[in-house]
């Protein structure tokens, strides 16, 4: 097996872990695997198990190929990175938060998709500069 083998094994690997976590939030607490505004109703607590015994024999076995073909990537996999690292990384999501939400603040809002009218204005920067606010405290703890 050569370097690209291992490394589409590596992908495939990793991919199949994110999927495995939302089939579980899809059926187990009805988070739908995309993004949209409607909840899903949860399956039966007996399909749920019913269906995370296959998952966990799915898993069993990728993980059975990944200790065969990329045992160190694997072991690397499972290691953490420092404290300062999810630090780090929670304040990119938090600026990314930031900056998804200064698209809807009504100085943004307004000039892109047309005047808001003057109640729809006030009430919408009065939020999102709430939020800006608590992303703002939240960042100063990471």
């Amino acid at each position: 097996m050569d370097f690209k083998h291992k490394n589409h094994l590596i992908s495939t690997y990793l991919t199949f872990h994110k999927q495995l976590k939302e089939i579980k939030d899809t059926i187990c607490d009805g988070n739908p695997p995309s993004r949209t505004n409607t909840m899903l109703t949860p399956l039966p607590e007996d399909i749920q198990n019913a269906i995370i015994v296959h998952l966990e024999k799915i898993a069993d076995l990728f993980d059975k190929l990944a200790q065969r073909y990329f045992p160190t990537e694997l072991e690397n996999k499972n290691k953490r990175e420092s404290v300062s690292a999810t630090k780090m990384w929670a304040s990119i999501q938090l600026r990314q938060i930031e900056e998804d939400l200064s698209d809807i603040h009504p100085k943004i809002f307004g000039r892109k998709y047309g005047a808001l009218e003057l109640e729809d204005q006030t009430y919408l920067e009065e939020i999102v500069d709430q939020i800006i606010q608590e992303i703002a405290e939240a960042e100063k703890l990471v």
